[in-house]
Order: structure tokens, then sequence, then C-alpha cells
């Protein structure tokens, strides 16, 4: 009888992963071609599938039987992405589909004159003149106007649908799929506030000492962190970076055409990059806005990093190809995106100086607690978002980025421009975490090879140890075999 439930789920992956595979088709021509596409059929045609009586039930019987951990395993995983389907409701899924077209067709406005969002934030990063940078940063004024109350509705709506499952709210939903509790989430959180405080601090007070401000507002975090503690841009230029990838991976031994991974470099899209894992691991593709300097090129070897994850593995099950938890997933790329950072990357493929590298190595804490504390800051204001939507959601804003990074919006509509956490819900936590795990994957490194870069074993350890068997195992799991942990 187990055994007949274990075909059944058989069917149900082999239907999701078709499903999976027509989105992310879909989906990458949104971004890339400007194509017009309902993205939200496609979810609904998922949520429906999962939304089938029998999908449940086989999980069940499957986790109540005898059988063996791989089935159970599997069944936990679409047990999970079930009871998730069973709160997206049609008006969620359109809603969220309406805020993504809206993203994506509204641009800035800076200066009377219409600009694509990576334009604004490379302003961000790099514009000297500190008034430009603040019309940049308040460039948005029609995002907002659109988001305003669709923001608000969303979350409304998000908890109210986990409520109705039994979850005290939608974090506690999402997070139960990732074996986190909001509990174990925020106490985390508290931990590396308080271990990346000094630093942050003093990044904050050398960036008001050398720019001559008063505080560092907003407007000035990127600019005063990418001045600090990263590099000059002629180090990085664009058409250096996708060889220097094709090296660094023939250094690890293996072959970038060989890997049949689509780079597109040229693609106008809100986020620095993104990978679609079309149909894993044959069909695995990342757009970019590739432009000279360190922060794009991070951006590419991240990409690729998502990329090399999904094509690796060597699991059959459609579950175990996609169902690792998502700031797990991260820190995959995450690892890729360090190797930038190393003064072995830095000596091989730039001309820096040494001094300027020894700049750049002392600065990597700053840099690690700026990173870490923006995406706590986003993570903790979408957790107060959902605990009371219709309630003073600028106060909510102002008091984390406060805790976090030291200054107030003092603006009504500023939190409605957040609308990462609207497409992507729970998802900024996954970029701390990714980055914490990203440092106790390279102390391990250093422990067992030295320098990682050149080292085929560094890289035949990501494959066997994360890789290979998906989500087989979890998080945890993987973490704790080679003795790492949050």
């Amino acid at each position: 009888m187990a055994s007949d439930f274990v075909r059944y789920l058989d069917g149900v992956e082999a239907n999701l992963e078709a499903l999976h595979a027509a989105e992310g088709e879909d989906v990458f021509n949104l971004y890339y071609k400007h194509a017009d596409v309902d993205t939200a059929a496609h979810e609904k045609k998922r949520r429906d599938a999962l939304l089938a009586p029998e999908v449940a039930r086989a999980c069940e019987e499957v986790l109540s039987g005898k059988g063996d951990a791989r089935s159970k395993r599997r069944a936990k995983i679409i047990l999970d992405w079930a009871t998730q389907a069973r709160a997206e409701t049609d008006e969620i899924i359109d809603l969220k589909n309406d805020i993504q077209k809206i993203v994506i067709n509204v641009k800035p406005t800076l200066d009377g004159e219409e600009i694509p969002r990576h334009v604004k934030t490379n302003i961000l990063f790099k514009e000297n003149d500190r008034a430009r940078r603040r019309r940049a940063f308040e460039s948005e004024g029609k995002l907002r106007q659109e988001l305003f109350e669709r923001a608000r509705r969303l979350y409304r709506l998000r908890d109210e649908a986990a409520q109705t499952l039994g979850y005290d709210g939608y974090p506690s939903l999402s997070l139960a799929a990732e074996d986190l509790t909001v509990a174990e989430l925020t106490d985390i959180f508290d931990r590396y506030e308080q271990a990346t405080r000094a630093p942050y601090e003093e990044l904050m007070a050398e960036g008001a000492d050398r720019f001559g401000l008063a505080r560092v507002e907003p407007w000035d975090l990127n600019y005063v962190t990418d001045k600090i503690c990263s590099p000059d841009d002629k180090y990085f230029p664009r058409e250096a970076a996708l060889p220097s990838l094709a090296e660094v991976v023939k250094n690890f031994g293996r072959n970038l055409g060989a890997m049949g991974i689509a780079i597109h470099d040229d693609a106008d899209i809100p986020y620095g990059g993104l990978c679609f894992d079309i149909r894993v691991p044959d069909d695995v593709r990342i757009l970019l806005n590739l432009k000279d300097g360190m922060s794009d090129l991070r951006v590419l070897y991240h990409e690729f990093g998502h990329a090399v994850h999904r094509k690796f593995t060597a699991a059959e099950s459609f579950a175990f190809k996609v169902g690792d938890a998502g700031f797990f997933a991260e820190a995959m790329a995450d690892t890729w995106a360090l190797l930038v950072d190393t003064a072995a990357w830095l000596r091989l493929f730039t001309k820096m100086p040494e001094e300027e590298i020894a700049r750049v190595q002392d600065a990597a804490e700053k840099s690690f607690a700026a990173r870490t504390r923006r995406f706590m800051a986003a993570q903790s204001f979408e957790l107060d978002a959902y605990r009371d939507a219709d309630g003073n959601l600028a106060a909510a804003l102002d008091a984390q980025t406060e805790r976090f990074l030291g200054y107030r919006y003092g603006d009504d509509g500023m939190w409605a421009e957040q609308y990462f956490p609207l497409l992507y819900p729970m998802y900024s936590k996954n970029y701390m975490l990714a980055r914490v795990i990203q440092r106790a994957v390279y102390d391990h490194f250093k422990r067992e090879y030295g320098e990682p870069l050149g080292k085929p074993q560094a890289f035949e350890f990501l494959i066997n140890q994360f890789y290979a068997d998906g989500a087989l195992r979890t998080w945890k799991e993987k973490l704790a075999a080679v003795g790492l942990d949050l």
C-alpha cells in the first residue's frame, strides 16, 4: 500500500517539474524580453496541483509508514509545499503579480527623467554628489503611490490566510518549511546585531568623518560602504568579468563552456542579477545588469553560484532538486561571490597594489556588518508588517532601521517602496543567513585546504557535501556533517 503512495508522488513530482519549467520559461521572458506574461496563471496551476486532496494524504501516509528515509524526506518537502499552497488564494496570487508588473514597468524619476532602477542603484553606490544621491534615493514617488494600498493589503491577506491554517501568522508558516521558527530567527538576529555592532559603528563614524557628514543618512549608506570597504571600479572592468569566471572554474578543474549555463549580461532588470533553474540540471540561465565594478562582479559570481548549485545536483527527485531552504541556496551562491573578495583572487585577476588589497581585507568586518544589518532591518520590518498590516508601517520601518542601521527615514511613504518582500516574502533573511553560512564554509576551506582558489578539492567538497544530493538532507544536517552551524 505504501508503495502505491510513493508511486503517486512520483506522478505529482513529474507534474510539478513540468509546471516549474513552463513558469520559469515565461518569467525569464518577462524579465529578459519584457514579454506580456500571465505569471499568475502558472502560480495557480502549481497551487492547484498541490491542493489535490490525494497529495496531502499520500504525503501523510508515507510519513507515518515504515518506508525509507529518502521517501519520507521527499514527502515532507511536498507536504510543506502543499501546506503553503493552501495559503495562496487567487486574490493573493493576482495581487502579487499585479505588483510584480508595476515594479517592472514603473521607473524611478530623477530630475524629471525616468531611469532604469539599476541606474538608480548605481548612483546610490557611486555618485559623489550627495544632493544627487538624495534625489535618486527619493525618486520612487510613482512606485510608492502604486504600492501604498496594495502592499498593506498583501501583508494583511497573507497573514490572514496563514492564520486560517492554524499558524500564528505568515512568517510562522513560511519559516516552518525551512526548519526555523520566528523565535529562532529573532534570536539569530539578536546575536548578530550584537556581534556586528562595533564594526558597523566604526564604519559609520569613519564615513561621517571622511565625507564631512553630520551623520550617515539613508542615501549615504551604500556610498560610504562602497568607498570604505570596496576597491576602485577601475580594477574591475566589465569586459574582464566573464573571462575571470572562466579562469576560476578552470582552476577548479572544470570548464565553464562545458557546463551549459546560459549567461546573458545585457538584461534591463530591476535587480543586479537573476538565476533561472528552468529544468534542473539541464537548463539553467543567468540574467545580469553587468557593469564595471566589484559589486557587479560579485553579482555575477553569486548568480553563477546558484547555477552550479543546480547544475551539479545528481538528485532525480524534483523535490530534492529545488527543495533546499532558501537561505541555504543563497549561501551556496554567496560562497562563490566571496571568492572575489579574497586576496588570492584580487592578486590573480587585478593589478591592485598590495596596500589596496590589504585595505579591502581590513575592511571586511565593516562590509559584513553593513550587509547583514541591512538585511536584518528589512526582514524585521517585514515581520512587523505582517503583525499589524493596518498599523503605522512608517514607524515600524523607522524603528528597525534605527536599530540596525542608525537612522530613521521620517517619511510616511518610504515603507511602501519596499517592494522586495511583496514579491519574495520572508526572503530578506536568506541573504543575511547566507553570509553567515558563507563565512563558516570559508573557515572550513582554510582549515582543510588553505586558500580555496585553485584547489579542485574545494569545489569537489561543495559538490559532494552540498550540491549532489540536493535537499535530501536538511540544511541543519548538511552543516552539522562538516561541523558547521549558525
